[in-house]
């Protein structure tokens, strides 16, 4: 837009420079020739009162030498009728008639000018001197100016979209890496990330507003963590008392219906806990105070002992380890990774609840150890599959059908990372597989 914007301003500034100067050259050719005009007239006045045409012709002969721009010249008396005449050899021969002197001083034809100025001796008009000029010098002129003004509007044009290459780097430069550090906070959920910018103007007062918005919401996630913290460990100790007080009634309590009403309190009392525990873990994520009670295991006793224990409860799904033993002893926290593996277990049952299987692969390669849980279930989306790991995120398709908070794998994805591992989710169509890796030395 700013280089079309020059291109028509400059464009309009050179065509008015243009026709401004062909114009005041042309009138200042009319100035000269109307004088020359009347020096003639004057000089004519004696040579017209006594019929004297040799002086006459003399007269207008002498332009050869004084005005050579002048090809054709002519003295009427006062009846308008040829007293002498002057044709500049080598040009054509060009008729003066009185319907030429209807009331103008001057006219121009195509690469011509005719001038008529009237002879006056006290008074009285005697006769008129006409003169006809060429042009050939306007040509010129023309087609230097018409040059020199294409040359100088390329010129312009092209130190204007200097310019406006310049300056749209220097304003997009600045708003893309505010868009970059909005997209990379939407993304990682990292809201302390401020704009730098040293500009004075409205792309800086924008990055200020930015960066106070950021702060606000660094200040309300603080705030929610906090709070979430001081709950989930408000709620945590009555109902460790309300989950005991359940066991035992579960335990000396035979009757029915009285017996189911008993363990489905305990289950969704169990399942309360699990939110209560995952919602600390979180604060504690954010707080940067997950820490890890790291010691040697055996990683194959470590899996098998897992798989077992969540097969108990597993009703509907056979848990099948697959792959040959890696016969390795790992340093790390066992509880924090039997969760994270309970984790995958939990959601390869849940988000396939129309399968029967769940398969769990664990490889070694020089560096590092992968486990990874196979599902048959409605699997993940491809655009999905990155935010999966994101606090409170939920797949589209199945966050209706099936119940949860979206904490889990952002738990897992934490306790991974603490121990330089990885995690990460592969999906194509139907199913998905879960991967994480540990490094072997930590």
């Amino acid at each position: 837009m700013q280089v079309f914007t020059s291109m028509i301003v400059l464009g309009l500034c050179f065509i008015a420079f243009v026709f401004y100067h062909i114009n005041d050259y042309k009138l200042r050719n009319a100035d000269s020739m109307l004088s020359l005009a009347q020096v003639i007239g004057t000089n004519s006045i004696s040579a017209i009162q006594f019929e004297d045409n040799d002086e006459a012709n003399k007269i207008l002969s002498d332009l050869q030498k004084g005005a050579p721009q002048v090809t054709n010249a002519a003295i009427l008396d006062k009846k308008n009728n040829v007293f002498a005449t002057y044709t500049k050899p080598g040009a054509d021969v060009f008729q003066f008639s009185s319907h030429t002197l209807e009331g103008k001083n001057f006219e121009y034809a195509p690469r011509h000018l005719l001038v008529f100025n009237s002879i006056i001796d006290n008074k009285d008009t005697v006769g008129t001197v006409c003169l006809r000029a060429n042009l050939n010098e306007l040509a010129t002129i023309e087609k230097t100016q018409y040059r020199m003004a294409v040359v100088i509007l390329i010129i312009g044009i092209s130190l204007a979209f200097l310019i406006a290459y310049i300056v749209q780097m220097y304003i997009s430069r600045r708003i893309l890496n505010m868009v970059n550090i909005m997209k990379r906070a939407g993304e990682t959920g990292d809201y302390k990330t401020h704009v730098i910018d040293d500009g004075n103007d409205e792309i800086s007062i924008l990055s200020g507003v930015f960066n106070d918005l950021m702060e606000q919401v660094t200040e309300s996630q603080r705030r929610k963590d906090e709070f979430i913290g001081i709950a989930s460990h408000e709620l945590k100790t009555p109902l460790t008392s309300i989950k005991a007080f359940v066991q035992v009634l579960d335990a000396i309590e035979d009757r029915q219906p009285n017996k189911q009403y008993v363990q489905k309190i305990l289950y969704n009392v169990n399942k309360l806990q699990q939110l209560i525990y995952d919602l600390l873990d979180v604060s504690n994520i954010q707080s940067g105070q997950l820490y890890l009670n790291k010691k040697e295991f055996d990683f194959d006793t470590f899996i098998n002992a897992t798989i077992a224990s969540y097969q108990v409860i597993s009703l509907h799904h056979k848990i099948i380890r697959e792959g040959d033993l890696v016969n390795q002893v790992i340093s790390a926290d066992l509880q924090r990774i039997e969760q994270v593996l309970i984790n995958l277990l939990s959601n390869a049952i849940k988000y396939s609840p129309d399968a029967k299987t769940v398969i769990v692969y664990v490889t070694k390669t020089d560096s590092e150890i992968i486990v990874q849980v196979k599902d048959f279930g409605i699997g993940i989306a491809k655009e999905e599959q990155l935010r999966v790991f994101d606090r409170f995120y939920r797949t589209k398709g199945s966050s209706e059908l099936i119940s949860g908070f979206g904490l889990g794998l952002y738990i897992c994805r934490n306790i991974i990372k603490r121990h330089n591992g990885k995690i990460w989710v592969e999906s194509h169509g139907k199913g998905a597989d879960f991967y994480f890796s540990l490094p072997l030395s930590t």
